[in-house]
């Protein structure tokens, strides 16, 4: 097939599992007319109702995370499945055939991890098909020690070199690649996105119902309702704002509500504790599939993320900042740096407060309740990263 004289250029995409977030750029790239276009999965998970380790249930994911696009399953694995050596190499073998089959100009990896992605992507090396990597790899999401950092750096400088391109997704994403010698010329860095178009959907559905959903709850004009958006373990740090709850005058305290969406090991002991600080001002509303998620967003006033580990960039910054609420979030993920710290848009009130220190979130609320005396008006921020930035930057690498 061609475009105005010239053949169209066959992408092939390998990626783990269905992810709501990624739908949108897959459905840009199948839509570009420059481009024929296949997704690998590696499994169906989030498609399939199944186990998640970590929010505790099982679940599938209730927003299409496969529709307007073409792609291929390898396996039914269970996610898990995928690190596994036994499993991954007949999935790995799997995916290798399909996109071989495809015969395509360019394969578009999505990260370097588990081990499934990586027996694919030296398959694919060795038949000498051209990569490109889309990666969120920071040198700041875990802990590790001197020796281990050491080996990590010696394998991802010589894994980086099969990529014609490579894609950072945000700043510390940059950084890193820059550290390990991936050459400028061959960066094409892009901040994470949600599915705008779907959470512009959510902010016109719920934010009308905004005042009717705070008079449910019993929550007054005056008071501010802290969201809680997210797995409840120990990497999400709730304990955090539990502590820095407890370090709030009590004039300030009886202003501030929670709402926690999310599940997760750790919900029966944030819950309990919650309730013993705040009373009755705290609803835990257990998990929320994707188009339930503005109902909480719609009734809150200001996001809390204390997460302290693992996390390189954190996509309720954007779902939040889309819905006009401030954000309090710790220093260590990603997005803050993109999205908060070299932005001078972000809603008032919202601050980033020093990892793992309970007084910095409790100057961070008290900070809000000052900026606040009769209560939050949101503002939706503009101009948030979207799927179409990465698309193009794709699309302009393959040609």
């Amino acid at each position: 097939m061609t475009v105005s004289g010239q053949c169209r250029q066959r992408l092939a995409v390998l990626i783990t599992h269905p992810v709501q977030y990624f739908q949108p750029l897959f459905d840009a790239l199948a839509h570009d007319p420059k481009l024929d276009l296949l997704v690998v999965f590696g499994c169906d998970h989030g498609v399939r109702v199944s186990h998640d380790p970590d929010f505790g249930i099982d679940f599938a994911w209730d927003s299409a995370p496969t529709d307007g696009f073409p792609h291929v399953f390898a396996s039914e694995l269970p996610l898990s499945g995928l690190a596994r050596w036994r499993t991954a190499w007949p999935c790995a073998k799997r995916s290798f055939e399909l996109i071989r089959r495809f015969e395509p100009d360019c394969v578009l990896v999505f990260a370097y991890t588990p081990i499934f992605i990586a027996l694919t992507t030296l398959l694919l090396g060795q038949s000498r098909h051209r990569l490109m990597l889309r990666a969120e790899a920071t040198d700041r999401a875990l802990l590790r020690s001197r020796f281990k950092n050491f080996v990590r750096d010696i394998v991802l400088k010589y894994w980086y070199r099969q990529f014609d391109a490579v894609f950072p997704i945000g700043s510390d994403s940059n950084d890193h690649f820059a550290r390990l010698g991936v050459a400028v010329t061959r960066r094409f860095p892009v901040s994470y996105s949600v599915n705008t178009a779907f959470f512009s959907y959510q902010l016109s559905e719920w934010m009308p119902q905004r005042q009717s959903l705070r008079d449910q709850l019993g929550i007054a004009p005056a008071d501010l309702a802290l969201l809680w958006s997210g797995k409840m373990t120990d990497v999400k740090n709730p304990q955090l704002l539990i502590q820095a709850l407890r370090l709030l005058p009590k004039d300030i305290l009886s202003r501030f509500w929670l709402l926690a969406m999310g599940d997760g090991p750790l919900r029966a002991s944030f819950e309990s504790q919650a309730m013993k600080i705040l009373n009755n001002r705290c609803r835990f509303m257990g998990f929320r599939n994707q188009r339930e998620l503005g109902m909480g967003y719609a009734a809150s006033d200001a996001l809390v993320f204390p997460s302290s580990q693992g996390e390189t960039w954190g996509l309720v910054v954007n779902e939040a900042l889309q819905f006009g609420l401030a954000v309090l979030a710790s220093d260590h993920p990603g997005s803050v740096r993109d999205l908060l710290v070299e932005r001078d848009d972000a809603p008032l009130g919202s601050t980033v407060f020093s990892s793992n220190d309970p007084d910095a979130l409790a100057q961070a609320l008290h900070g809000l309740a000052l900026l606040h005396p009769d209560g939050f008006d949101p503002s939706p921020v503009k101009g948030l990263p979207c799927p179409r930035d990465l698309a193009d930057m794709v699309v302009s690498q393959i040609g």
